[in-house]
């Protein structure tokens, strides 16, 4: 791991690990930083310094467990003074880049295909084990089924017979 990162704050938000509060950091690349107090709080005296669209530099050290495994860690923030470094140009020619797509093209999202519709056999199937599995006694049907899914089943092959056959259920005054 590098020795310090300098990146673009673009959030901040608070967090809590075993009663200690930290900051959760993300940087304009997607990296998420973890910045805790430090020792004595002395880190968690320059969490002023992050604001969001702030250029920072976190500088990092390492912490070894007793098993000898290294974990690093944010041990120094700074505000970088001036701007960023400049942004990487590519080193491909003119005449690559236009052979490259132009992202724009794929801007627009292609239309999500609708589901398509069951075919009337599928359909006819469904109802037809439905219905005999909701006939049959429910300790057999329960030997087959968990009784969630049994009640699951029950509503559906209902609500599609309803809609089958044209059931209306209205309500009668009194």
């Amino acid at each position: 791991m590098a020795d310090f990162i300098v990146g673009v704050v673009t959030s901040i938000a608070k967090d809590e690990y075993q009663g200690k509060e930290f900051l959760r950091v993300t940087l304009g690349t997607g990296q998420e930083l973890k910045v805790k107090q430090g020792r004595e709080g002395a880190l968690k005296e320059k969490w002023g310094l992050l604001q969001e669209g702030r250029a920072i530099k976190f500088t990092f050290s390492e912490y070894t467990n007793p098993e000898g495994v290294k974990f690093p860690f944010v041990s120094n923030i700074e505000t970088v003074e001036g701007a960023l470094p400049p942004p990487v140009t590519s080193k491909l020619s003119e005449e690559a880049q236009a052979l490259l797509p132009n992202p724009a093209a794929y801007a627009e999202k292609a239309p999500i295909p609708a589901k398509p519709a069951p075919a009337p056999q599928e359909i006819g199937m469904f109802l037809k084990e439905a219905g005999e599995l909701i006939r049959m006694p429910q300790e057999e049907a329960l030997k087959l089924v968990k009784p969630d899914m049994l009640k699951a089943i029950r509503t559906a092959y209902f609500a599609k017979m309803f809609t089958v056959l044209d059931i209306r259920v209205e309500k009668q005054e009194q």
